[in-house]
């Protein structure tokens, strides 16, 4: 989360060290301008609700006197409005907010809008020091009510060299899955078994790895990473995943194949 260093009016010490002489101090720098500005570039919140607010904080440098500025919308999804079209400063605030409305909202779904300040707001940018966010982005997903199915037995011969239980979760409504932390403890696997029993793995990170950052898998059973990972065999209940194992912009580990026993 980037912070403009002046947007909350804290004062910045520009040589804040000193030494044994204490008559030599460093002078303490004092804004002259209120660069207003959003306080992130990107915000997102993650729900259940299928209507939200989100609150987006503005911030300024200088909080003497009271203080409007426009705040537009654009690029919104359906069902996203803003709900103020100013933002509005009391005397001695440093901070204030719009609110965004995000209705009508359906279960694994993302939402989102951007929000931009008005030519006035932006002209009072600091130029000397700090940063200045002018637009940013909200974004809001609408997530599934997931039910727990228990235990699946998964297996990785090849690439993890493991066969483990697996907790199994179940979008309510839908037949998309989860498989939670999978390979490590906050990376959950989402699966969809289609009305063909094949079995899309879309692409998303695994784990992480302390040299290349998440390592990301996707389903690969057409050898083109398009998220086809295999098939369901509703008799056995068993799950075949073909999937391709790889560091974006870097490179791959290669395609190995796993099994999953469903619950």
């Amino acid at each position: 989360m980037k912070l403009g260093k002046y947007i909350l009016g804290l004062a910045l010490i520009a040589a804040a060290f000193t030494s044994c002489d204490t008559e030599n101090k460093g002078a303490i720098y004092e804004p002259t301008v209120a660069n207003v500005s959003f306080i992130t570039a990107e915000q997102s919140t993650l729900t259940k609700a299928n209507s939200i607010t989100v609150p987006v904080a503005v911030g300024r440098a200088i909080t003497d006197g009271s203080a409007s500025y426009t705040v537009t919308i654009s690029d919104a999804s359906e069902g996203v409005t803003l709900k103020d079209q100013q933002v509005t400063f009391a005397a001695g605030e440093g901070m204030a907010y719009v609110n965004v409305d995000f209705a009508n909202m359906g279960p694994g779904q993302t939402y989102k809008c951007t929000l931009s300040l008005s030519n006035d707001a932006v002209a009072t940018a600091n130029t000397e020091f700090g940063e200045q966010i002018t637009s940013t982005q909200v974004s809001v997903m609408c997530d599934f009510d997931w039910e727990e199915l228990g235990n699946g037995f998964y297996s990785s011969p090849d690439w993890w060299e493991e066969e483990f239980d697996v907790p199994v979760s179940h979008a309510k409504g839908s037949n998309i899955y989860r498989l939670i932390g999978l390979f490590q403890e906050g990376y959950d696997i989402q699966f969809t078994i289609n009305a063909d029993n094949t079995v899309t793995v879309p692409g998303q990170p695994s784990w992480y790895h302390s040299d290349y950052g998440d390592v990301w898998l996707v389903g690969d059973a057409n050898d083109t990473a398009d998220g086809y990972a295999g098939t369901y065999d509703p008799a056995t209940k068993k799950i075949t995943f073909i999937l391709y194992h790889y560091v974006p912009g870097v490179g791959g580990f290669g395609t190995f194949v796993d099994t999953l026993t469903m619950p």
